[in-house]
């Protein structure tokens, strides 16, 4: 009907990230190491600097593209900086990390805009309040993050549908009459995050945890997928 979604195109340009860290028995996560870090930072505030930190060079020169409407595949043996081109991409990087290099969202560079408004790095750990519903979980995060543009977008998807004489399902269209009619531009983003992700069969279940039986891992990576979308 003429609705074209926004795109993004991501570029990233001679992108290097160097860390600073110990090696060997120092870097062991012992008492003895942590209370030697402790003090160690004490006396760098003080203008004394006795770390003895190797540089560790985890990019190297990268450059690519990532173009809109495609689906991207990062592959690569482990340790080989996968996840932080990923965390660097979404700027979630480290302070800790020097940086040097380009990255840019349709040109402009990560400063210029708020990137976790267009780009999320979603973990291998699933952490959820196992107390939740998944439809609780999903309307909490969508309530927290605002709906953004995107209930104007369904909306006049909806209208000109009708113009077309095209006629959405039943459901949907029951729904969304509901949501206008209650004022709550959430509840319909968090319902139309269910069907996309096939969450609606156990939207009312318990995400669960170690003590409490819940949804399955696949579902919870899908709840945890929802969470950044909505």
């Amino acid at each position: 009907v003429g609705i074209s979604l926004p795109s993004v195109e991501v570029r990233f340009q001679n992108l290097t990230i160097e860390a600073d860290c110990y090696i060997g028995d120092r870097a062991l996560p012992s008492l003895p190491n942590a209370a030697r870090n402790t003090f160690e930072y004490l006396l760098d505030l003080i203008g004394i600097s006795l770390s003895k930190k190797t540089k560790l060079t985890i990019l190297k020169d990268v450059s690519g593209i990532i173009k809109p409407s495609r689906m991207t595949l990062l592959l690569g043996p482990p340790s080989s900086g996968k996840t932080t081109l990923l965390l660097a991409m979404s700027g979630k990087l480290d302070s800790s990390l020097k940086v040097e290099g380009e990255i840019t969202y349709n040109g402009h560079k990560l400063n210029e805009f708020v990137p976790r408004k267009t780009s999320a790095y979603i973990s291998q750990n699933d952490v959820h309040v196992g107390e939740m519903t998944v439809k609780e979980t999903l309307d909490f995060s969508a309530r927290c993050q605002g709906v953004g543009s995107r209930l104007e977008m369904l909306a006049e998807l909806a209208r000109r549908e009708k113009q077309a004489g095209i006629f959405p399902e039943a459901e949907v269209d029951l729904f969304m009459k509901a949501t206008a009619i209650e004022g709550d531009a959430s509840n319909l983003i968090t319902y139309y995050t269910l069907r996309i992700l096939g969450l609606d069969v156990c939207r009312d279940t318990f995400v669960g945890d170690a003590m409490r039986r819940g949804i399955s891992g696949g579902q919870k990576k899908r709840v945890t997928t929802g969470n950044t979308h909505t």
